[in-house]
């Protein structure tokens, strides 16, 4: 079984593999790596003999183990991702909005399909498809995640697709509103509440039955308006 000290030597390249490992029945050893070896020297994967004397790898019981402690540890880093969140969706409730946190939308864009997650999806309550106004909220809470997020044009690209307008949420003083990228707003928590630092720029986009069926299906929150 790994010690502490094995699991914070493994990568995400590593836990990738073994997750492959727990979902395929076997992999060719002789396609092995680096990470395999590495792998196998920690006794989180093994090389067993099939029939016809090919030799395959596959996921031991502490690499399932220890596959099942990483996936732990990556709820408990991103539980401030999650907390903020939730906040910020409380917040616009409050604002006579419905929300849908991390749903996920397939969008068609010129590129192709691609599949878009939004951290926070919220649209005005009114039964007048012309003002709905769809906003996408993408939560940050480190710069390293927000420089990250900014180097990804596709990916606003396919937020366009369903949003008027798009936003970057983050805890007050993480972020300057002059580093945005052109056209997306900025909200931040400050205290018990949220300020918008700076404006989205609207665009007009109408939503698809696709994406209007996407929202019945997994049902969000949607204000209390009495």
């Amino acid at each position: 079984m790994t010690t502490n000290t094995q699991s914070h030597c493994l990568t995400r390249q590593h836990y990738k593999r073994l997750r492959w490992y727990f979902k395929a029945p076997a992999g060719n050893a002789s396609l092995a790596d680096n990470i395999d070896l590495h792998l196998a020297a920690s006794g989180l994967i093994e090389r067993v003999e099939r029939f016809g004397g090919v030799v395959c790898f596959r996921i031991t019981t502490p690499g399932t183990v220890e596959l099942a402690a990483e996936n732990q540890r990556e709820i408990e880093r991103r539980k401030p991702h999650h907390s903020l969140a939730s906040r910020l969706a409380r917040w616009l409730q409050e604002q006579g909005r419905a929300t849908w946190e991390n749903i996920e939308f397939i969008v068609e864009t010129p590129a192709g399909r691609q599949a878009i997650r939004p951290d926070v999806f919220s649209l005005a309550t009114t039964c007048n498809p012309a003002r709905i106004t769809p906003h996408v909220y993408e939560v940050k809470v480190s710069r390293r995640d927000f420089l990250a997020d900014v180097a990804q044009p596709k990916k606003r690209a396919g937020y366009a697709i369903i949003a008027e307008r798009v936003f970057y949420a983050a805890p007050a003083g993480m972020i300057s509103p002059d580093e945005c990228p052109d056209g997306c707003g900025l909200v931040l928590e400050d205290g018990d509440t949220f300020v918008v630092a700076r404006k989205a720029k609207r665009q007009p986009v109408q939503l698809g039955p696709a994406q209007f069926m996407n929202l019945i299906l997994k049902p969000g929150v949607v204000p209390d308006l009495v």
